[in-house]
């Protein structure tokens, strides 16, 4: 039986994503600060995954402490069926400014996982409101990675992850191009399902332009834009989860800002940089033809809910994320890193065991491959957990995805301390070849 007592004691936790016994270094975290975190032993690391993508802002941001703390003073839980407050109505109004049109309502719940729940839901509901009961399937991006609650996982995608439970029949999953030349062969794979099943399609979930969880793998707008247009012809609903690339990982505030007008989605699934990490929320929000498909009395109500829906201290905190975006120009600063990012690939993609580095707006990631076979290693993370290990130890943070090492860093980050997090990476990954 193995023994996990790192702690000096058995270790009670069930850690996520984390075999028995665990690989990479392990240690008790003490206290983080803007884009660091630091161990009991007086260990010093660059977050530079932003702690799974979520830490937008950095750690402990002043004014999120102080929104939190002065909210935890004149209310913390309260039932939202069907009355409201100031915190809930105010974030509303910031954030359907921020998203624009054609959005109007906003769906409040817990994290990324259950907001994307409530919009399978609602398109399953919304089809039989509308008079489409047979809508009854969905569309998604092969490798496409959703959440872990069950209905999530249908419509996801990512090797183990997901190889357990038994959705596939209900999902059809429109191949991702790998390169340019393969976009028509792609479009034409999801013409054809269409053609013939597109009036049981209930609605299109898709990541847009990046697929997190499969490696950051970036894919063309085009494609985007194409694959929309085909979904929107046939009848179905268009989700955007922008849980990892809303709140400016991709470039702009949210990735659907790239669409044209009137291809963006009926709704879209927004977490993590919601709050910055600093409370678990998220919000799926809708626009007008939606939301009104369910009114009109009880027979069209939309029976789901969350008994922490809309607390009023994560409300609070997501209008300060906001607030901080729009006050501080995060997205406009952020630019300075972007191009430092890009301008990395070179000297990675120099090194023999490199097969690929991708780049998009706040997201940077190198893929390895085997250098003597240029096939990708074996098993696939282990150079990645050997690697990070390395980093690590030079006080540098990451989390492999299978063969993929990736950055996302917090935006609060300065140039030195991305240009030494690629320094020590490109040290590590050169030392592993």
């Amino acid at each position: 039986m193995f023994d996990d007592s790192f702690l000096g004691r058995p270790d009670t936790l069930w850690h996520p994503f984390t075999p028995m016994p665990p690989v990479g270094p392990r240690e008790v975290l003490a206290r983080a600060e803007g884009a660091f975190v630091y161990t009991e032993s007086g260990h010093k690391l660059f977050d530079a995954t932003s702690s799974w993508w979520c830490q937008s802002l950095g750690h402990c941001h002043p004014r999120l402490v102080k929104a939190f703390t002065d909210q935890a003073k004149v209310m913390d839980q309260v039932m939202v069926a069907p009355h409201t407050h100031r915190p809930a109505i105010e974030l509303g109004d910031k954030l359907l400014g921020a998203l624009g049109e054609p959005f109007r309502r906003l769906f409040y719940s817990d994290d990324g996982s259950t907001a994307v729940e409530a919009a399978l839901k609602m398109s399953l509901q919304f089809q039989k409101n509308v008079g489409q009961p047979k809508r009854r399937r969905f569309m998604a991006l092969e490798r496409g990675y959703h959440g872990d609650t069950l209905g999530a996982v249908a419509v996801s995608h990512v090797g183990e992850f997901h190889d357990l439970l038994p959705f596939e029949s209900h999902v059809f999953r429109a191949r991702v191009p790998s390169r340019a030349d393969d976009e028509a062969a792609c479009l034409s794979e999801v013409e054809n399902f269409l053609k013939n099943e597109g009036d049981t399609v209930a609605a299109l979930i898709a990541e847009p332009l990046v697929l997190g969880a499969a490696g950051m793998h970036v894919y063309s707008l085009s494609y985007l834009e194409k694959l929309v247009r085909l979904v929107r012809n046939a009848g179905a609903l268009v989700i955007f989860d922008e849980v990892f690339t809303g709140f400016g990982r991709t470039g702009p505030l949210f990735a659907l800002e790239t669409m044209p007008r009137d291809l963006r989605p009926d709704m879209v699934c927004l977490s993590k940089g919601l709050t910055s990490g600093f409370l678990p929320f998220a919000v799926t929000a809708v626009t007008k033809t939606v939301y009104d498909a369910f009114t009109g009395g009880p027979a069209k109500a939309f029976f789901h809910g969350h008994t922490f829906t809309a607390n009023p201290m994560a409300c609070r905190v997501a209008l300060e994320v906001l607030r901080i975006f729009e006050e501080e120009k995060i997205v406009e600063k952020n630019r300075v890193l972007i191009e430092q990012m890009a301008a990395q690939k070179a000297r990675f993609l120099a090194l023999p065991n490199v097969a690929e580095v991708r780049h998009l707006g706040m997201v940077w990631a190198v893929e390895l491959k085997d250098a003597a076979t240029g096939q990708p290693p074996v098993p696939a993370n282990g150079p990645g957990w050997r690697i990070a290990s390395a980093c690590w130890n030079k006080g540098l943070w990451l989390r492999p995805l299978h063969q993929n090492l990736y950055l996302t860093p917090p935006y609060c980050a300065t140039p030195e301390d991305l240009s030494r997090a690629f320094d020590v990476l490109l040290s590590a990954v050169q030392k592993e070849s």
